[in-house]
């Protein structure tokens, strides 16, 4: 399965897939280190795909596609502000991602293998990482909160 035909039958987000990384802003996909762009498969920014169908749902930012070791995978970016102040509430965004690619996602869900990153908005992160509210987040499988973010994920 792609990434493009994993959006395509997902009912909420059919007319959503966009080429390479033209579904985040101009802002946000420069916060993203691409070691190759032609891996990337395509792009997906849920929270506007979604604002009508769930406008008060606390709605994750972006999926991306990319191509690793001949497979593809999908891996899932939020970016918000990263201090200890927004835990939270990333992980309120996190366990509605979830449940969403299971519930409403399934093709998308089978292709994330790469994960879930929380990625600085202004590039600075005010969380130590060895405090506890980093565990916290280690627990839950999120990664972050990163100024940038590789692609492939180291």
């Amino acid at each position: 399965m792609t990434f493009r035909r994993a959006v395509a039958g997902t009912p909420s987000l059919r007319d959503a897939y966009q080429p390479g990384l033209r579904a985040l802003s101009a802002r946000d996909a420069g916060r993203l280190h691409v070691e190759e762009p032609r891996w990337l498969t395509g792009s997906v920014n849920l929270d506007e795909a979604l604002r009508a169908a769930q406008p008060r749902a606390p709605r994750w930012d972006y999926g991306i596609g990319y191509r690793h070791s001949h497979q593809e995978e999908a891996l899932w970016v939020e970016v918000h502000p990263a201090s200890s102040l927004h835990i939270d509430e990333v992980l309120k965004k996190l366990r509605w991602l979830q449940e969403w690619l299971k519930n409403e996602a399934p093709n998308l869900h089978k292709l994330t293998r790469a994960g879930f990153y929380w990625i600085a908005t202004d590039g600075q992160v005010a969380l130590s990482p060895h405090s506890p509210q980093a565990r916290r987040l280690a627990k839950t499988g999120l990664r972050g909160p990163l100024r940038v973010l590789p692609i492939p994920p180291r």
